[in-house]
């Protein structure tokens, strides 16, 4: 494996006929893995992977795969040599498709690729641990790692600590990502959750760690195939990869770039100004498609209207606040009427205000 500094754009390849078929292919796949939960994107959220198989695969192109567990979505490329996966996503799927792999490639998976540290993406990989080498970005290593218990509330959380006792109780958690399965993560039950188990719902998991760290690009090589991994900065984390197959002209991104959808939520634990830079570095990678981590698979014009979207989403928050307004207001406000043929805008986009409105005051001094 090699490693250094991230590739540019060289050339357009979009009057490629081979490559229309590709991605014409590989967006009518996505269509039909997606088509229950679009019909229900109104009424009953998009995503839920209601009415479809738990654990299914699909061939994308030549021998690269997009496998899918609900509505997470991972990928592997089969080698003479062995197999490269990426995310191997939870404990659940993880042993179905060491079978599934056994059976159909009879071949050994040699590399495991983290897209990011969170435990519903980055768990499972025990169940490749016998033969596989694994891959993540260099903050990884700390991520990783249980923070103690007296380590201190990020910003962001500290925003929510209204009697700033260094725990959020559960009417605090009220309204922000931490308010679903409280009572789980009190693990010790003293009614308020402090740093450790606040990192423990997203990192917390069977997630085994890297065996091989890198910081701004790294080559995988084997059989005659490479992949290539691309740290475009802090998004959604600070331990991002973007993998690229490059003689497939396609891209793997998680939860900071889903086509077609706007960022999930409150945009809880991400990086605002920083997310829209890493959108802009994906931007110059040479591809032609994305395979999200979750829902439809899109195009290079998808990363230009997530990036616009931030962007406008950014600006109009920032000057509210500059204005003096609380978030309440901005809220109410900031309607972002030109992205509202997106998937879940209804949803997302006050959740997005309130935790643009969070993290410009919390991560980035004025």
């Amino acid at each position: 494996m090699t490693q250094h500094s991230p590739m540019q754009t060289k050339r357009s390849h979009t009057g490629d006929p081979m490559l229309k078929k590709i991605l014409t292919l590989i967006i009518t796949i996505g269509w039909s893995c997606s088509v229950i939960q679009l019909t229900n994107a109104q009424g009953m959220g998009f995503g839920t992977g209601e009415g479809l198989p738990e654990f299914d695969i699909t061939n994308l192109t030549g021998d690269l795969y997009r496998f899918r567990s609900l509505r997470h979505f991972g990928m592997f490329l089969v080698t003479p040599e062995g197999i490269i996966l990426v995310d191997p996503t939870n404990s659940r799927v993880a042993p179905w498709l060491r079978e599934q792999l056994d059976e159909r490639f009879g071949l050994p998976v040699r590399y495991v690729i983290y897209s990011h540290a969170h435990n519903d993406h980055a768990s499972g990989g025990e169940a490749f641990a016998d033969t596989a080498t694994f891959i993540g970005h260099e903050n990884m290593r700390k991520n990783l790692m249980r923070p103690e218990e007296n380590t201190p509330l990020l910003p962001r959380e500290r925003l929510w600590d209204a009697n700033q006792d260094g725990l959020i109780q559960q009417i605090e958690a009220e309204g922000t990502a931490l308010e679903n399965n409280f009572s789980q993560a009190d693990t010790d039950g003293n009614g308020g959750l402090n740093r450790a188990e606040i990192w423990a719902r997203q990192f917390s998991g069977s997630q085994i760690p890297p065996d091989i760290y890198y910081s701004d690009h790294a080559k995988i090589t084997l059989g005659g195939k490479t992949v290539e991994l691309h740290y475009t900065g802090r998004n959604h984390t600070d331990d991002m990869t973007v993998v690229l197959f490059p003689e497939e002209r396609i891209i793997y991104t998680v939860d900071f770039l889903t086509p077609k959808r706007p960022p999930r939520t409150q945009l809880h634990g991400g990086f605002i100004r920083d997310w829209v830079e890493s959108l802009h570095q994906v931007e110059q990678l040479d591809f032609d498609v994305i395979s999200p981590g979750h829902e439809l698979p899109g195009t290079k014009a998808d990363v230009t209207e997530q990036r616009e979207y931030l962007e406008q989403l950014v600006a109009a928050v920032s000057t509210g606040i500059d204005e003096g307004k609380n978030k309440e207001e901005l809220v109410e406000t900031i309607l972002m009427e030109n992205y509202d043929h997106l998937i879940e805008y209804d949803l997302s986009r006050p959740l997005n205000v309130d935790g643009a409105y969070e993290m410009l005051v919390s991560q980035y001094p004025r």
